[in-house]
Parts: C-alpha cells; structure tokens; sequence
C-alpha cells in the first residue's frame, strides 16, 4: 500500500511540474523575471527554489552526497531551469518508484545547519512533494498578482487522480 501511495504521490508530483512548465513555456517569458512579493521575489526564482530542493531531496533520500547540489541563484536562465525541473521530477519518479515497502519504511538520518530528523524515507518523500506543492501554488498566486489570468493550470492531487480515470 505504502509502495503505490509513494508511487503515485512522485508520479503526481512529476505531472504537476510538467503541467506548470508547459502553461509557463506559453508565458512572455519577461513576466517570469518580473518582481513579485512571495517567499521568492520572482516566478523564476521559486522555480529555482524548487529545482535546487528537488535535487537535493533526491540525493538523500536516494543516500547519495548532496554536498554536490549547487544551491547558487542562476541569472536569465528560465527555461533551463523549467527543463532541468521536469528531468528531475521525471528522476524522482522512477526512482521513488523503485522503493520497497521495506526501503519506504527505513529511518534516514538527516544532519544539516538547517535542520536534524530522523524520519522514515517515506516521510522525507512526502516533504519534498508537499514542498514543491506548496511553492508551485505560490507561483499561481504570482502569476495573477501580475496580471495573467489565462490559462492558468489546475496541478491539485485529486485533478490528477481524476486524469487518470480514477
């Protein structure tokens, strides 16, 4: 059960970043540099905060060195960053998918200057889907601050589920 759950929460979050980007890709793509008030004073740099933490939550949940994640802001790279975020989207994916019951379950220690946890992989996966939520509704919000109101997609978990006849 925890297997198809995570299965499906990394397919949706893959989906989710996929549906974004393509709606920002049909955007002046000015308005994504342009000045916003939200955690992130841009469109662009949210989707770079969702970027770097992706890559980073892959790497330790998958147990790798995240000490490789560049966490420097890119300048006037926007849709680099869009086509880095679907590869690592798509990453999670497959990777998470992989998981067994057994590797969802064990306990991952995390030891960083922001923060100490010692939660099952399962949970960490969780936190990082739920964090790009949270930051891909922000870039909803941002967009309609500055004036774009068409087009603008639906990425809610149950408009997924729905999309896939369930």
């Amino acid at each position: 059960m925890l297997v198809k759950l995570i299965s499906n929460y990394a397919a949706y979050n893959a989906w989710a970043n996929e549906r974004i980007v393509t709606w920002m890709r049909m955007l002046d793509q000015e308005l994504l540099y342009q000045n916003t008030p939200s955690s992130y004073s841009s469109i662009d740099y949210t989707m770079q905060h969702i970027l770097r933490t992706q890559r980073y939550w892959l790497l330790f949940i998958s147990e790798e060195d995240t000490s490789i994640v560049n966490w420097s802001v890119r300048e006037g790279e926007v849709e680099n960053i869009m086509s880095e975020l679907i590869t690592v989207s798509e990453e999670m994916k497959r990777r998470f998918s992989l998981f067994t019951e057994e590797d969802l379950l064990k306990v991952l220690h995390l030891r960083s200057a922001w923060a100490e946890n010692d939660l099952p992989r399962y949970e960490y996966i969780q936190h990082i889907i739920n964090h790009s939520t949270f930051h891909r509704g922000q870039i909803i919000t941002m967009a309609r601050c500055i004036g774009i109101t068409e087009g603008v997609v639906n990425t809610d978990y149950n408009f997924f589920n729905i999309s896939l006849g369930g």
